[in-house]
C-alpha cells in the first residue's frame, strides 16, 4: 500500500482512507464521510517496537452507530494495521474485550 503523510501523526492511503492519531489514547479511521474513533493503549512489542493496543470490537460500528459487517471490519483492520506500520507502529488486538 502506498501512503502519504498528512502531518506527523496521520497518513492517507491511495485507496481513499485516512488513519490519524487524534489524542493520547485515540486514533481515527476515516473513509469518505464515515469515521471510526478507536480507543488505544500504548505498548511495546518484544522487539522494542512501539505498538497500539486496540479492542477486538474496535471496528464493529461507525461513529454514527451504523454496524459494520465482519468482512468490512477485517478490511478496515488490515487498512488500519498497514497505515500504522507505515508510521512505524505495530498493532495488537486485545482479545479480552
Amino acid at each position: 500500500m502506498s501512503f502519504t503523510w498528512l502531518n506527523k501523526q496521520g497518513v492517507k492511503s491511495i485507496h481513499g482512507f485516512i488513519v490519524q492519531c487524534t489524542g493520547r489514547f485515540t486514533s481515527e479511521y476515516q473513509e469518505g464521510p464515515r469515521k471510526i474513533t478507536i480507543n488505544t493503549d500504548a505498548g511495546k512489542l518484544p522487539n522494542g517496537k512501539y505498538c497500539d493496543i486496540i479492542a477486538s470490537d474496535a471496528f464493529s460500528k461507525w461513529d454514527d452507530g451504523i454496524p459494520i459487517s465482519k468482512e468490512k471490519q477485517n478490511e478496515i483492520f488490515q487498512n488500519y494495521k498497514d497505515a500504522m506500520e507505515f508510521q512505524g507502529i505495530g498493532v495488537i488486538v486485545d482479545q479480552s474485550t
